[in-house]
């Protein structure tokens, strides 16, 4: 896996929380989450008790049979849109190729679908189509759908009779967490709907309470026909979700399908991880918590931080360096983040965590900043 991702050369062996340990003891303050999956910190007590709960029965199912889990926690996500209707899968990637087949079924005919510079979308193939970073595409670009890939001040004129579908981040994460402001987005919305074109919000980062309500796009004042969700739906656990207006119609039959796709053991535990965030008003936590943790990233006056922006707990520190080097260093004292495109320090922290950890992480950050400074002059 490490020729794929690389390697960070650090094996973990237990975590509880926000915090994470090494087979030496050695811990680590868990701001990277698995790439933001585990959204509710490790072991949370009430994922687990679901989890074990759940383990008792039969962990899958064929998507034909009734499952009280899985309709239950369908139930759930289809109130999110108006008559909302529900896709599960395994993964954000499985989630948007899903919401990509239902727009080219519904609008059939039209041959253009728009996607953002800086966004993405996932690595297989019509995700990756609609991914901007040519890195990851180099290799397939001759088998891969067309998308037009165009700035977001560029959407809303680029958007004609022609366009099936328009996929937008509410919040980029890895394009260098950039938010789409609420102007634009009603300009989007407006040459959707003059268009007859389907608007999609890729919610697999940003979306799941971690930007301050449970569906992102609310806050940005965007109105998808249809939203993606992954990564923290189910506290870390493989699932993909796509829910979409009831209004716009429906898959053709036997037009998808997953054997996997909404088990009775995941869904059990994305019903419970809803429930928590309802219960405990976790989406209200992240904007408090975030707010307080950019001021006081603000604080720490550093001629190499550019800018620090983001939404809920998804933060970005702009560097005048380059992010990975940061990123390893902070790693090295005790701290785990995420690089957002060469220049951009992402923190993805879990809703568990402490005003400790956030001190810690602000305090070995500023420590990590005025040495590369001493180390430059």
């Amino acid at each position: 896996m490490s020729l794929i991702y690389g390697s960070r050369k650090l094996e973990i062996a237990g975590g509880k929380g926000s915090l994470v340990w090494d087979r030496d003891g050695k811990k680590y303050i868990d701001f990277m989450c698995g790439h933001g999956a585990a959204l509710f910190g490790h072991a949370h007590p009430v994922l687990v008790k679901a989890l074990e709960r759940a383990s008792t029965y039969p962990w899958t199912l064929g998507a034909g049979f009734n499952s009280p889990p899985r309709e239950k926690f369908r139930l759930k996500l289809g109130g999110l849109l108006p008559e909302g209707r529900v896709y599960l899968g395994n993964s954000g990637a499985e989630a948007i190729e899903a919401a990509l087949k239902l727009a080219v079924a519904l609008k059939p005919g039209r041959t253009k679908i728009i996607a953002l510079r800086r966004g993405f979308h996932g690595r297989t193939l019509g995700a990756l189509s609609l991914t901007f970073n040519p890195q990851y595409k180099k290799y397939w670009k001759d088998i891969l759908p067309s998308v037009l890939h165009v700035s977001p001040e560029d959407l809303p004129a680029s958007i004609d009779q022609d366009t099936a579908a328009v996929f937008v981040e509410p919040l980029q994460g890895e394009g260098g967490v950039y938010s789409l402001g609420t102007g634009l987005a009603q300009r989007i919305n407006l040459a959707c709907r003059e268009n007859g074109s389907l608007l999609i919000a890729d919610e697999i980062q940003c979306g799941w309470g971690r930007c301050g309500h449970i569906l992102a796009s609310s806050l940005t004042g965007l109105d998808p026909h249809i939203v993606c969700l992954a990564k923290g739906v189910a506290g870390g656990l493989p699932v993909g979700v796509t829910i979409w207006k009831g209004e716009i119609g429906d898959f053709p039959a036997k037009g998808h399908g997953s054997t996997y796709g909404g088990n009775p053991l995941v869904s059990a535990v994305g019903l419970a991880a809803f429930e928590l965030l309802l219960e405990e008003n976790l989406p209200a936590k992240a904007i408090e918590e975030g707010s307080k943790f950019r001021s006081a990233l603000e604080q720490l006056k550093s001629p190499l931080i550019r800018e620090v922006r983001g939404m809920g707990i998804l933060t970005g520190v702009e560097l005048s360096v380059k992010a990975t080097p940061v990123v390893s260093t902070l790693q090295h004292k005790g701290v785990l983040a995420l690089p957002a495109g060469p220049m951009v320090l992402r923190f993805m922290p879990p809703f568990t965590a402490e005003k400790e950890d956030y001190d810690t992480v602000i305090s070995v950050l500023g420590e990590t900043l005025e040495v590369i400074l001493n180390d430059d002059q």
